[in-house]
């Protein structure tokens, strides 16, 4: 897939997170429960993808550290047997 580079205000940028998580949200929870929907996997992944992309340039350029994107496993104490 081909990478495109544009340039956008803080203002910019998060108008379009704001649109693009709206969208995103839609396409998860509300759309399914409209009858005749077809689910389309691949383009509710790429809507997610969009979103995480939107939202680390912008907490980047807020100064904001990334958060870990894995969850944190916990760890359980074996029991001695």
């Amino acid at each position: 897939m081909a990478k495109v580079g544009i340039e956008l205000t803080m203002e910019e940028l998060q108008a379009l997170l704001t649109l693009a998580s709206n969208q995103f949200f839609r396409m998860k929870y509300i759309d399914p429960k409209i009858p005749g929907h077809k689910e389309r996997p691949d383009e509710l992944r790429a809507a997610q993808s969009a979103v995480q992309v939107l939202e680390t340039a912008f907490k980047a350029k807020k100064g904001i550290k990334p958060t870990r994107s894995e969850p944190t496993r916990r760890r359980t104490a074996r029991a001695a047997v």
